[in-house]
């Protein structure tokens, strides 16, 4: 059975089609110690990794780059105060 790709932007899980033009994103942390967003045109080995996010378009790619800054501030923040 095969597995539909849904877009992981915000609020649009866009089904995607084979001739789309999509893109994929992912974090890491490890190489640079610090929280690193990633974003590469769709590549079939890429997309089946674990924890990579598909993404339709532009518009998602935006979305969730604004998430993941905010989220690594609001961590930073957060230890901060636990200081």
């Amino acid at each position: 059975m095969e597995t539909l790709e849904r877009c992981a932007g915000p609020n649009c899980g866009q089904i995607r089609q084979m001739n789309d033009r999509w893109w994929l994103m992912w974090t890491s942390f490890g190489e640079f110690n610090r929280p690193v967003l990633y974003l590469a045109p769709w590549d079939e080995d890429i997309a089946k990794r674990e924890g990579t996010l598909h993404v339709c378009g532009e518009l998602c790619a935006q979305r969730l780059q604004s998430h993941f800054m905010g989220n690594v501030r609001s961590n930073e923040m957060t230890r901060r105060v636990a200081s």
